[in-house]
């Protein structure tokens, strides 16, 4: 302010004629100010590393802005949480896109926290930006320092990770990338004759049909498993693996009509598992009796069967209609005063939910 807006204002003051704001507002209100060009070449040429702190510090500026900062600091040839001013930057890059943060501060100061924020917050331009901090892009190109592998991996395995950071972690990660969904780099796995990677990736879902046509005749029990069936694969994997068969999602009607003909306990077993098995073939199943642990796992059951299992009282199946997400809420809430099924129910994801929305006191 100039000398007449100070005098001004604290007139104002005096009066208590000036509204009383939150400071939280003026500082979003600065940020909103701010012009980025203008700020990263004062920071450019002044090389002010406290203020250049502060401002990756500052929660109240744009995305798009903080990942332009990140990319001005130093890290002087050191970790990110080797001294006091690469931990606060390190920090604050976990606790701007954490969610819920307050909760969980302590994942600001550890890396186990960054890759936690990858796998669970991570997009492609977080982890680009993540990717490109001096530390980690030096471990890219020269691996050597363990600590730093559970980020890799986090990046290894998500979906929204872009193909180049993956191509530059291949070599190292090869077994990670085969079993990530939706498969990238397939080729290229295909292509090391790697046993082990092959049979990952033969139970990967999203295998196109190429690979799985390639992996068939060394993994056909897999690709019976995990393949997205046409009629043709089917009618040639039924005779031999039709157990396989029954635990594929993508069964269609008459697939699995055929394998319910077979009339064998084992396929039958596995089918009452299959989420994609039809009503009328789980019900049908229901009548034998003798599915009744395999049904109560199937999310897929109606909330009319499910009911019925729990008061058939097994303990096998009322284990499974614990971490069963399907199953009614009333009948979780019974089961959780039950020492032998509390640990299945606590863990069940539809039952965390339903806590959380109706807040009754448990921290799930």
């Amino acid at each position: 302010m100039n000398p007449l807006e100070q005098n001004e204002s604290e007139r104002l003051y005096e009066l208590c004629a000036a509204p009383i704001v939150d400071i939280t507002v003026i500082e979003k209100w600065l940020c909103a100010s701010i012009e980025p060009n203008r700020l990263l070449m004062s920071l450019k040429l002044s090389r002010d590393a406290v203020r250049l702190v502060d401002f990756i510090k500052n929660p109240h500026i744009t995305d798009e802005l903080f990942f332009k900062l990140l990319k001005l600091y130093d890290w002087s040839g050191e970790g990110l949480f080797d001294n006091d001013r690469n931990r606060d930057v390190t920090a604050a890059i976990i606790g701007r896109f954490y969610v819920d943060i307050a909760r969980n501060h302590n994942v600001q100061y550890a890396m186990s926290g960054l890759a936690h924020l990858v796998e669970k917050y991570g997009n492609a331009e977080l982890i680009t930006a993540i990717s490109q901090l001096s530390p980690i892009a030096k471990e890219l190109k020269n691996p050597n320092d363990t600590t730093l592998n559970g980020v890799l991996d986090a990046m290894a395995l998500h979906s929204d990770t872009p193909e180049p950071l993956l191509q530059q972690l291949l070599k190292e990660r090869a077994k990670l990338l085969a079993y990530r969904e939706p498969l990238a780099l397939e080729k290229e796995l295909l292509a090391l004759e790697d046993e082990s990677i092959h049979q990952i990736l033969a139970q990967n879902r999203s295998l196109s049909l190429s690979g799985a046509d390639n992996l068939e005749k060394m993994y056909p029990e897999f690709i019976a498993q995990f393949t997205p069936l046409d009629e043709v694969r089917f009618g040639r994997l039924i005779p031999e693996y039709g157990v396989y068969l029954a635990s594929n999602f993508s069964l269609n009607a008459l697939m699995q009509q055929n394998l319910m003909e077979i009339k064998n306990k084992i396929v039958f077993s596995a089918l009452a598992r299959n989420p994609a098995l039809l009503s009328q073939h789980l019900e049908q199943l229901f009548t034998l009796n003798e599915f009744d642990e395999e049904l109560a796992s199937n999310p897929s059951l109606s909330t009319e069967y499910l009911k019925k299992l729990y008061e058939r009282g097994e303990d096998k199946t009322l284990k499974a209609l614990s971490a069963n997400v399907s199953t009614p809420v009333n009948i979780l809430h019974q089961l959780s005063l039950d020492l032998r099924y509390a640990r299945y129910v606590k863990t069940n994801a539809a039952f965390g939910k339903h806590i959380q929305m109706t807040n009754i006191g448990w921290n799930v």
